[in-house]
Parts: C-alpha cells; sequence; structure tokens
C-alpha cells in the first residue's frame, strides 16, 4: 500500500511516535508524510528532511490546507492516511467526502469529552495504551497495540562520573512535573549525596521562573539543547518523572531501554508501565481538570511522596542496581516496539473502509463550537453556547 502520514515533523515526541509506526511498515509497504504546520518544522534538519516528506505551506498553521493536502493524496496515489494527533476534525470529514475508497486512521492521544464521538469518522484507530483503549473500544476498529521503543537505539552506556545521578526531561511541556522535581531534590536535601540533571529544550527562567545559577548551587545541572536518539539518558541513573499529564509517556520506555530506573506518578499510564521491579510510584495528591478541557485530568503529585522515592536511591545503591539491570530486561521482553510488526503491518493490511458516508452531525457541533471558543475564549459566554450546541 501506499501510507500516507499526517504529523508534525520536527525534534517533538508526536513526531517520534509517528516515525516509529512508520519504520514498522516501511519494509513492506511505501510511506510518505505530510508534515502540518503548528509548532515548527525539521525542513532542511537532517533527521527529518527525506524525500518522502510534504512540508504543509504554512508553518504556524495546523489547519491543514485542503487543496494542498488533496494534491499531495493524488499524486502519491495514497490508500490509507493516518492522523497523528489530528484536532481539527473538519479535513478528516472533507477528505472522506472526496476519496470515498480512501481508508482513514487515527492515533490516539488528544480528545476531549464532547470529540470523542468525532474518533467514529476514522475508520480504524490505534490505542497503545489501556486506558485510551477504555474510551474508544466500542469503535468497529479500535486496536489496543502496546507502546514501546527501539531497544537498539537505546541501550545502557556508561555513566560519566560515578555519583548518582537523577535525571529529568522537560522536552517543551510544561506538565513534565519539573517544578516538582527542583523543589524535591533542593527541599529534601537531596543535592547533598547526589545530582540532579534537567533537559529542557526550552528557558527553564521563562517557563519556570528558576535561574540556573541559582540552581547550581543545588548540584543542578541544566542542559538547554535540542538533542537527538538516543538523548541524553546515559548521563542518569534514575529517571525522575513525575508528569501531570501524559497520553504516552513515550520517556519512560526510553529510559527503561537506557537501563535507568524511573520515579513516575502513580497513574494512568504511567503506572501501566512502572513497577516496583524497576522504578517507584509518587503518590498523587488530588486531580483537577485541564483548561482546555481534555479528557483525562491533571494528576498532582505529592511532594513527599517525590521526596522519598528520590531518598529512596539514594540509600539504597545495591536496590539501584537492581532496579537498572531489570529495567533493562523488561524494555527487551514487554516493551521492544519491533515486536509489534507483525501486528501492525496486519492492522493497516487488513482493516477496511468502514465509513463512506461520514455523518456531518459528527462535525458540525464541533466546527460551531471552535468559531465561538476563537471569538469568546473560555469565557462565561462560550459556556453557554457550548450547552446549547451539545443538545
Amino acid at each position: 500500500m501506499n501510507i500516507g502520514f499526517v504529523s508534525t515533523w520536527f525534534e517533538r515526541g508526536a513526531a517520534y511516535a509517528t516515525k516509529a509506526y512508520l519504520d514498522l511498515l516501511k519494509e513492506n509497504h511505501n510511506v510518505f508524510v505530510y508534515a502540518r504546520g503548528g509548532e515548527q518544522f525539521g525542513k532542511g534538519d537532517p533527521n527529518w528532511d527525506f524525500p518522502y516528506v510534504t512540508w504543509s505551506p504554512k508553518l504556524l498553521d495546523s489547519n491543514i490546507n485542503l487543496n494542498h493536502f488533496k494534491k499531495w493524496i493524488k499524486k502519491n496515489n495514497i490508500d490509507t492516511v493516518f492522523f497523528n494527533e489530528q484536532r481539527e476534525i473538519d479535513i478528516v470529514y472533507k477528505i472522506k467526502k472526496l476519496f470515498p475508497n480512501l481508508k482513514v486512521g487515527s492515533y490516539i492521544d488528544y480528545y476531549k469529552d464532547n470529540t470523542v464521538k468525532e474518533f467514529y469518522l476514522y475508520d480504524f484507530l490505534i490505542c497503545n495504551t489501556k486506558r485510551h483503549y477504555s474510551v474508544f473500544k466500542e469503535h468497529p476498529q479500535c486496536y489496543y497495540v502496546p507502546w514501546g521503543t527501539n531497544v537498539d537505539d537505546y541501550r545502557p552506556v556508561e555513566k560519566p562520573g560515578k555519583d548518582l545521578t537523577f535525571f529529568h526531561s522537560v522536552g517543551m511541556s510544561n506538565r513534565k512535573g519539573t517544578s516538582f522535581v527542583i523543589d524535591a531534590f533542593i527541599n529534601g536535601e537531596i543535592y547533598k549525596d547526589s545530582k540532579l540533571i534537567i533537559h529542557t529544550q526550552k528557558s527553564l527562567k521563562d517557563s519556570f521562573g528558576y535561574d540556573e545559577k541559582e540552581l547550581s548551587n543545588y548540584n543542578i545541572e541544566v542542559i538547554e539543547k535540542t538533542v537527538t536518539t538516543p538523548g541524553l539518558y546515559y548521563l542518569g541513573d534514575v529517571y525522575v518523572y513525575p508528569t501531570m499529564l501524559d497520553g504516552l509517556g513515550l520517556t519512560m520506555y526510553e529510559a527503561l531501554a537506557s537501563g535507568l530506573a524511573v520515579i513516575t506518578t502513580d497513574h494512568p499510564p504511567m503506572n501501566e508501565v512502572i513497577n516496583s521491579n524497576v522504578g517507584c510510584l509518587v503518590e498523587v495528591d488530588y486531580l483537577k481538570s485541564r483548561a482546555d478541557g481534555y479528557y483525562w485530568p491533571l494528576s498532582i503529585v505529592k511532594l513527599d511522596s517525590l521526596i522519598k522515592n528520590m531518598k529512596f536511591f539514594v540509600e539504597n545503591p545495591d536496590r539501584l542496581l537492581q532496579m537498572k539491570d531489570t529495567a533493562r530486561k523488561e524494555a527487551i521482553e514487554k516493551w521492544n516496539w519491533s515486536d509489534r510488526k507483525k501486528e501492525i503491518n496486519k492492522i493497516f493490511t487488513e482493516s477496511t473502509v468502514i465509513v463512506k458516508e461520514p455523518d456531518l452531525n459528527l462535525i458540525a457541533r464541533h466546527t460551531v463550537l471552535e468559531k465561538f471558543r476563537r471569538r469568546f475564549g473560555s469565557s462565561y459566554m462560550f459556556n453557554i453556547i457550548s450547552r446549547i450546541v451539545k443538545k
């Protein structure tokens, strides 16, 4: 088949998720990428700019240009389109109307309570966590395929230095629990017996208000740059990740494969992956809804629990060595993405077109609400309009 992926396409977790699917399919199928806008482009980057990539005409607009997209489908004779984190559902409806025999699938990550039904416009869905699958399992072609990582790219490497080192990745997000990590490391006086390395793609000062010079006084090193696979996991012993919300938790799998013990939030999907054999789970203090109305709530960890779990590794070096060894073994046995190759190829090959006449009502409500949201934001007026439209 000719399979086209629609995704962000630069150094970011969502693009790596798309690339993971592409890698499993490219041996048996022709693969193409339509790099949509919205944040950044990897155009000109040798790690992302390939002949099979077509760049959206607008960098900062995540809305897909229908004419440009339609030409891409025709030019490459696309049989199957697979969307990753596609929030503008109208483009899905339009191409289903234009190409009734085109099979359209989606990777499940971002959805709201009032957008779940819109995913029935897709012919097939793939969920990589049990939590996502619990929402979409009634879809006639919804598949649960546990996530994983490339255990050849991510592997244990001898760490420079002998001091116990905690490692934390911020990426480009504010929801990875970065403030909790820093506060726990300082307030728990963990800096007296260990080191903390924070890798970020953006300024900690601008995003969280922390001054790097001040942090260095507490044995905290900040590395601000973009790093390609296999990342900087080799710098740490323990990956500390008290994330508030994750659709997948990509870095957990990478850390395990790299031979790091993992501290993370005791909430799905994190606790679907991490157990007492490979790390520690941090107690949740409370849950709260996210401002944009994402389906799942934010989980806020207890700082005392995070401190306790970080101190555990300071006080139990032998247990740490056991966990690091087990982490690598579990990554190979349970989270090796290449083991999913046969299943993923089967899904793309054997799933069928089931939505030939998409229901306009599924998109109409979303389109109306989006127009009012842009005008009124999350105001009282928008909430009133939203209730009327839902009826």
